[in-house]
């Protein structure tokens, strides 16, 4: 038997970092590989695949070469490294038990050597156990784990499920041969890197793949698979299908050899101390395994392991970038998020090294007493934490000029997720009370956070839901009690145009829209009359709660949505429990009772609304319109637009969508989700808090945001060539050819952003002819400029 200093299991980046720091360090060691060569999971990537090396912030530690490129690079330096420095790398000796002794660890394979050691490194990675479909005919030929090469794939129908790296890298290598659809389990891509994100979605909106979100294989046919998208089945081609989800690290190996987990759910992780070392003494657990699945913070752990077992002190590889994050704690960054998490129930929800990766994206703010953190009806999306201090919320009524103070949140508290979970607009303002201190977390970090932490998601889900019931039914009213109404509540989903319940159906409950958006119609003889549409963070059906009547109009999503039910049932014991509470839903009954009554007097404009709706322009947030019985045809609003933008181009053209007499010509709608700032390389596009969304002087001219834009409002113009007088003279004398136009650039309608007395096409229309509009304003202005005027 052969003893060791440290075995190392596993020869992927952590395992080889390992063993190349302990040749350096003088250990005795050995490097068992089950298979006949190095890096069995690299290896497996597609031919030609880039490699990142993320994160960027976090330097790379040890003898490993390693550097974002193509596979085949990457695995041609670690291959030189082996040979160079001779390190004791034993293939085909896959483990197959793993016992502790008194004098150290009995490592037994499955050619029957046996090794003994006081140390053991487990990197054995996940690639040998990836997780199946499990539905019927997950095991046919055409499913397949991995793709070879990209370039032996052309004019085929392929399916890959999964929203991770790996699976946009294939869907996105595919796609430029193959026809290609992309299944995600999520209503959105979260975990991925950002630059894959925006690659698929340029390529979604630019119609050279489909996304199914909220979707998952049902079934799996020869040439076709049927999927469960929101609910709905639907049957898609597929000659081939790649799955990318995940492994399962070998728990049933690792708890045989003493591991012990931090529960039973199935993504539990291992508990391991901060050098990575297991509940096991001398027994570490780094790379994929431990949870840690991307290169450099594998190699970062090997690393660190052997810097522990010479017995020098080891400080995290972040550990200098998180004390920057984290600056008004004292102490390690252990010590600094050990006092967060004693201040902040949401987050000890989420074990260490959740939390040091989702702080990696935050920062931390401070605010004077007085000062705005956030405003209603903003766009920002950020998620926010109270460590120190008290935040007042604010709301401003619709036709109402004042706010309204509706809470106070103290120190340990959060906010944001109403815009995180339904994707809409700040619904209040929050106000700091007294010297404040925040940790605010973008919108991506804190759902990736919550896709591995289910205890936090759940404490974020019941706040939406309280603090959902508390705005809309019950203002006022302490959630303790409102929490015996959300424990009854229910999420549903629906898809695109989905019937949630029709005209005359038994009215049994009351819904909330948690995100999507749905139209409310009735039958007006054999027409539809549309009364309203509804958004993320509304409510309808709350006819239902107090009497058992029959659904007088109808509802059907516009978009995949995911809506929240209360049955009548359930909100009929709440009252009987707490009668004193039935008043405050009952005046809002009456509002939107009175509001449906002036709705249906004026079903011109209903039928106005639904044909925006099929046109999607109320995907808009500031719509331009022109009432073409008032446009006289002078172009003075184009030409107000040309002159006040420095390039001399317009933001809109006079043709469109046109209904009646309303035309919506193109000029951005700065719509309520802009594809348009999916794919942009040089990050030129963005969007104001107050929703003005504009493009950058770094553009580049790529096209992207254009054939991203669905509704042709993005243009691609050449700048105005710059000429002196005296250019101008000397080409006029000698006859040299004008000169050629800069760049191609991107131009659309910033609202005349930073411009006072907003946009110029509308205050340069002579004749009133020209409007902006919010969703609001839709049908009281509809019924102005089209019902009265005699147009319908």
């Amino acid at each position: 038997m052969t003893s060791y200093d440290l075995l190392i299991v596993g020869s992927g980046p952590a395992g080889l970092a390992t063993a190349s720091h302990a040749r350096d360090n003088g250990l005795a060691y050995a490097l068992l590989e089950r298979t006949d060569h190095l890096a069995d999971t690299i290896d497996s990537y597609q031919a030609r695949k880039f490699v990142m090396a993320e994160p960027v912030m976090i330097p790379a530690r040890g003898e490993l070469p390693f550097e974002a490129g193509s596979r085949e690079s990457i695995l041609d330096a670690w291959q030189r490294h082996v040979a160079e420095k001779q390190l004791n790398v034993v293939f085909n000796a896959e483990v197959k038990s793993l016992e502790k002794k008194t004098s150290g660890f009995v490592v037994k394979t499955a050619a029957g050597a046996v090794y003994e050691a006081k140390n053991v490194v487990l990197a054995m990675g996940t690639q040998g156990n990836p997780r199946k479909l499990g539905v019927s005919g997950d095991s046919l030929p055409h499913v397949r784990y991995r793709l070879v090469d990209p370039a032996e794939h052309q004019d085929e129908d392929i399916l890959v499920v999964g929203a991770g790296d790996s699976a946009l890298e294939i869907a996105i290598a595919l796609s430029d041969e193959n026809r290609v659809g992309l299944v995600v389990r999520g209503s959105e891509i979260t975990r991925a890197n950002e630059i894959l994100t925006r690659e698929v979605l340029s390529r979604q909106a630019a119609g050279r793949m489909t996304v199914w979100y909220n979707a998952t294989v049902r079934e799996v046919f020869e040439g076709y698979a049927d999927l469960t998208v929101r609910g709905d089945v639907t049957r898609v081609p597929a000659e081939l299908i790649f799955l990318k989800l995940g492994a399962d690290p070998p728990r049933r190996f690792f708890e045989a050899a003493g591991i012990r987990y931090s529960g039973d759910a199935k993504d539990a992780r291992p508990i391991l101390s901060p050098v990575h070392e297991s509940s096991v003494p001398g027994l570490f657990l780094i790379g994929a395994a431990s949870g840690r699945d991307l290169i450099k913070l594998g190699m970062n752990q090997g690393w660190e392991v052997v810097e522990h077992l010479m017995g020098r002190e080891v400080e995290p590889a972040d550990e200098a970038v998180l004390k920057e994050r984290l600056p008004f704690w004292s102490g390690s960054v252990r010590e600094r998020i050990a006092a967060i998490r004693s201040r902040v129930p949401l987050l000890a929800a989420a074990d260490e090294q959740q939390l040091r990766d989702t702080f990696l994206a935050t920062r931390v703010r401070e605010y004077r007493d007085g000062e705005t953190i956030i405003r209603q009806n903003d766009y920002t999306n950020d998620f926010l934490i109270i460590v120190a201090g008290r935040v007042a919320l604010f709301r401003q009524p619709e036709q109402s000029q004042s706010e309204v103070r509706i809470a106070e949140l103290t120190a340990g508290n959060f906010f944001g997720e109403m815009s995180l979970i339904s994707g809409r607009r700040r619904t209040a303002t929050a106000r700091a009370v007294g010297e404040t201190r925040m940790i605010e977390i973008p919108r991506k970090a804190i759902l990736k956070m919550l896709a591995s932490a289910p205890r936090a998601k759940a404490l974020v889900d019941q706040a939406f839901l309280l603090r959902a019931f508390g705005g809309y039914l019950f203002p006022g009213v302490p959630e303790a009690l409102l929490g015996e109404l959300v424990d009854k509540a229910v999420v549903q989903t629906f898809g695109k145009d989905a019937p949630v319940f029709k005209q005359g159906d038994h009215a049994d409950a009351f819904y909330l829209i948690r995100n999507g958006m749905v139209k409310i119609a009735k039958k007006s003889g054999d027409k539809e009359v549309v009364l309203s549409y509804l958004v993320a963070g509304n409510f309808f059906g709350e006819a239902a709660l107090f009497s058992d009547a029959n659904r007088t109009a109808s509802v059907t999503t516009i978009f995949p949505s995911d809506l929240i039910k209360l049955s009548k049932r359930d909100f009929d014991a709440f009252l009987a429990a707490h009668p004193d509470l039935r008043e405050a839903p009952l005046r809002k009954l009456e509002e939107r009772r009175i509001a449906g009554l002036i709705a249906e007097g004026t079903p011109g404009s209903g039928n106005i609304l639904g044909d925006l709706i099929r046109e999607e322009v109320v995907m808009g947030t500031q719509t331009l319109l022109i009432d073409e019985h008032r446009c006289i045809r002078c172009n003075n609003c184009i030409r107000a637009c040309e002159g006040v933008h420095d390039d001399g181009q317009a933001r809109l053209s006079l043709t469109g969508i046109k209904l009646y007499n309303l035309l919506a010509p193109n000029s951005c709608w700065q719509c309520e989700n802009p594809l348009c700032m999916l794919d942009c390389p040089p990050d030129a596009i963005a969007r104001d808090p107050r929703g003005e969304v504009y493009i950058k002087s770094n553009c580049i001219g790529c096209g992207n945001c254009e054939r991203n834009c669905p509704y042709g409002n993005i243009f691609m113009v050449h700048k105005e060539p710059s000429r002196s007088v005296f250019s101008w003279i000397k080409a006029l004398f000698r006859k040299e050819a004008e000169p050629s136009a800069e760049q191609t650039v991107a131009v659309k309608c910033d609202l005349c952003r930073g411009i006072s007395g907003g946009p110029a096409c509308v205050r340069g229309c002579p004749t009133g002819a020209a409007i902006r509009l919010t969703p609001e304003q839709y049908r009281e202005t509809l019924e102005e400029i089209v019902i009265s005027r005699g147009e319908r």
